[in-house]
This record gives structure tokens, sequence and C-alpha cells, in this order.
């Protein structure tokens, strides 16, 4: 009787706070709603111009390097449910890798896919600036474990970090003499050019 007790208890608990969900058994998420239900579409206002341009200068050169290989997804502002219970969150950038296509994607469950995504990338604005660095960073590292996330400030190029996932927790990314950043995901340098 007391060991049912403890079972349920740790049961509770784990309930209230929401995990990752990459793995669970099919009956555990057999009622939550699917990508096709979630959607997103925060009306939010872009942030300025240049975040915008640089969100799809970012987007573009990366699909340039991956766009062909299959299983690989690219997008930009698409919402990443990491718990239905929980509200998306809505990279400005994200690579996932080992993704069955699809013709659109209304937003992205972990649940339905698996995993969650590889790298992301945030472009700082002064209405997100705190939320991406606190926040969002927590959400990255401990509920979608993405393996790698940067952030640039459009305005302050100077503002640019990485982090890489070791052992559940990010390391910040050395740069390197010339101030690139590696991603061993992407097997690519990022840098700021020109601002």
């Amino acid at each position: 009787m007391a060991r049912d007790l403890l079972d349920r208890k740790e049961e509770l608990v784990s309930e209230s706070v929401p995990k990752p969900v990459y793995g669970l058994p099919e009956w555990v998420v057999a009622g939550w709603p699917t990508e096709e239900d979630l959607g997103v579409e925060d009306d939010q206002p872009v942030q300025s111009i240049r975040h915008r341009d640089q969100a799809d200068l970012l987007l573009h050169l990366i699909k340039r390097v991956w766009g062909d290989h299959p299983g690989v997804l690219i997008a930009g502002d698409l919402g990443v449910y990491y718990h239905p219970t929980e509200p998306p969150v809505a990279p400005d950038v994200m690579v996932a890798f080992g993704i069955k296509p699809k013709e659109d994607w209304p937003s992205f469950a972990v649940w339905e896919e698996g995993k969650g995504p590889a790298v992301v990338v945030e472009l700082l604005s002064r209405s997100n600036r705190n939320k991406d660095r606190t926040t969002n960073y927590e959400i990255y590292e401990q509920r979608l474990q993405v393996a790698e996330y940067f952030w640039v400030d459009p305005l302050n190029p100077s503002e640019w970090r990485g982090f890489r996932l070791r052992e559940g927790r990010y390391e910040e990314i050395v740069s390197d003499e010339q101030g690139r950043l590696w991603s061993e995901e992407l097997k690519v340098w990022f840098g700021v050019h020109d601002r």
C-alpha cells in the first residue's frame, strides 16, 4: 500500500512539471493534439526590417547547404511544441534532422516527430532580448534539448554567442580568431560579415 502511494506521488509530481516528451509510448500521447491541431498564429509584428532580413538570409544560406538533404527541416518562426500544456516557442531559425517529409508544417510537435530541433538561432530584438537569453535558453537546453543554440543581435553584431549541449547543459562555443562559431551539427562556421 505504501509503495503504491509513493509510486502515485512520483507520477503526480512528474505530471505537474512538463518534461521533454521524446520517445514516449503511443498510448501516452494518444490523446494529445496533432501538429495540424496545434498551428500557431501569434499576430506579432516583425521586430524590425533588419531582424526579418537577417532571419531570411540565414534561412537561405542554411538551405543552400542542407536544403537538398532528405529528412532535414529548415524553418523560421514555426511553432515548436515540447508539451501539449505549454505554449510553443517559435525560433527565428531552426534545423531538425531525421524528419519525415511533409507537404506543409503548421507546427512542430516533438511527440509526433520523436525529436526536437538540432539547431536553433534566435535574433535578439528590443522586445525579446531577455526572453531569448533566459526563458528560451532554458527551454532549448532543458525541455527541447536542442544540441546547439545561437543568438545574435542584428543591430549589434558583436552580441553573437553560441552554446552546445554537453551532458544536459549548455557550454559556450569558443569563437575562432575571426570571431566565427563552429556548428558541429551543421558542419559550418557561423559568423558576422559586414554587419
